[in-house]
């Protein structure tokens, strides 16, 4: 396989890490914490359990962002 083959396969996969990142943080934090401000939740949530899991949300999220960066790292010139 030649090199710009190579190249533009690992930037297909850190954009797919990008866009899995991107969704993960909007559904798990943005959607969560918009609730919460506009009252659209139920009352009935725990809101240590929110907190949480939008904690967690956010740390794989920019798990794969990073996952993402390190794949552009090995491009060849």
């Amino acid at each position: 396989m030649n090199k710009t083959v190579r190249n533009e396969r690992l930037k297909l996969t850190a954009s797919w890490f990008n866009a899995i990142a991107t969704a993960l943080l909007a559904a798990g934090l943005f959607a969560p914490a918009a609730s919460q401000i506009y009252g659209f939740g139920s009352n009935r949530v725990d809101q240590t359990l929110v907190l949480v899991s939008s904690a967690v949300c956010l740390a794989v999220s920019v798990g794969l962002h990073l996952m993402g960066r390190q794949l552009l790292g090995g491009l060849e010139e």
